[in-house]
């Protein structure tokens, strides 16, 4: 046996085995590609399913409504009737394996009881469905839970929704999860113990479908800082989907794919994205073209803004149109956050308005007759919609977001 002393000590690591691979480990490079393959797959899987049994929705509006939803469980879905936009929640549900359930919402609701439940003058207590709804989806939590309020204007969202808007802003964030406070908390002891600890789980989403006529309330600020509205109006009726013997078959998303990553924008994981700061550059120039009348927005909204378009980057290519135009997240964020905000009559809101045309259309003269700078690529859906408010005050002397 020969030994052989080395010059030099081996260092203690030089002692150890190899440390073992994770089977699981997997680069942060890696996992952003898969989860990008996820989403992006998922949706192109939405929108054929959708084709197959008849529908017709643009991309964009599939990744809109389900990035809205993955960010804030509040959506509205407004435009004129036929335009499927109480179909789309329930098939998008039906393409995902999730649940959905219609609450049709009654001209009279003056009050939570209808939806949530109330308790009767003997004691007993009568639930909602909405609550009813929730206990199941608190029970099922890997299963995602969608409630449609279908005609949400027909009565004032805020008298029967007051506790359901309090309780969704409420939520807070704990071990990867929102939490929510309970609407019948002073239940618990007794005989209807069961509803006292039921709130708004974090795998069931509210999905208002809306009209705007003679017949409908508007919405105030309250409850639009506190969704996203997704405006369907412009239609194709030339498009006819073609008719497809194979049958649509739905493809699982588990409820933690549509969860939120964070409740607000300090706890959110990418708060420190490289697109965070240019985002808040726009949204400080947008407000300050709306302070002149009064409508600039908060922190919610600028929050929601950007953990919209920072869920947007994990399905980025299925933000296009059907001839594969590309979308950009943040103009339709803009478009669905802040623009529902803007209303009124005379020269503040006219002068609001067309300020607000110069910043969404480059190219275009400004009021004061200068040219803006081209080299900008603008923001179209802003843009449309503007212009649709400003020749609406031009011919009737008042102006909103809606048709």
């Amino acid at each position: 046996m020969t030994v052989v002393y080395a010059d030099q000590p081996a260092a203690p690591e030089d002692y150890l085995p190899p440390a073992p691979q994770s089977q699981h480990s997997t680069k942060p490079k890696q996992l952003l590609e898969a989860t990008l393959q996820r989403y992006s797959e998922g949706i192109d899987h939405v929108v054929d399913y959708l084709s197959k049994i008849g529908f017709v929705f643009e991309p964009w509006q599939v990744s809109a409504f389900v990035t809205a939803v993955r960010t804030k469980p509040f959506v509205i879905l407004a435009g004129i009737s036929g335009t499927g936009k109480t179909q789309l929640t329930k098939l998008v549900a039906n393409a995902t394996g999730s649940r959905c359930y219609t609450i049709p919402v009654r001209p009279d609701w003056n009050d939570s009881s209808d939806l949530l439940g109330f308790e009767r003058i003997d004691g007993s207590f009568q639930p909602g469905p909405l609550l009813r709804i929730a206990r199941e989806a608190t029970d099922d939590p890997h299963t995602q839970y969608f409630v449609v309020l279908d005609e949400m204007n027909l009565a004032r969202v805020e008298y029967y929704m007051a506790e359901v808007l309090s309780t969704l802003e409420d939520r807070s964030w704990e071990e990867g999860r929102t939490i929510s406070s309970s609407f019948f908390p002073h239940l618990a002891g007794g005989e209807y113990d069961v509803w006292s600890s039921v709130g708004l789980p974090g795998n069931l989403c509210l999905v208002g479908s809306v009209n705007m006529d003679e017949t409908t309330h508007g919405f105030s600020k309250k409850v639009l800082d506190r969704s996203f509205v997704i405006e369907f109006s412009k239609i194709d009726l030339s498009s006819i989907p073609q008719a497809v013997t194979e049958p649509a078959q739905a493809k699982r998303w588990a409820s933690q794919d549509w969860c939120p990553r964070a409740v607000s924008l300090a706890q959110h994981p990418l708060v420190s994205h490289p697109d965070v700061p240019s985002i808040i550059e726009t949204l400080i120039h947008v407000n300050s073209l709306l302070e002149p009348a009064q409508l600039q927005f908060g922190y919610r909204v600028r929050d929601e803004i950007i953990m919209f378009c920072l869920a947007a980057n994990d399905c980025s290519e299925s933000f296009s149109t059907s001839d594969s135009g590309a979308v950009d997240p943040l103009d339709l964020a803009i478009a669905m956050k802040v623009l529902p905000r803007i209303q009124g009559a005379g020269t503040t809101v006219r002068k609001v308005l067309d300020n607000l045309r110069s910043w969404a259309s480059p190219g275009i003269d400004d009021p004061a007759g200068s040219t803006t700078d081209t080299s900008e690529p603008g923001f179209p859906f802003c843009s449309d919609r503007i212009e649709l408010m400003l020749r609406r005050l031009h011919e009737t002397g008042f102006t909103n977001y809606w048709l």
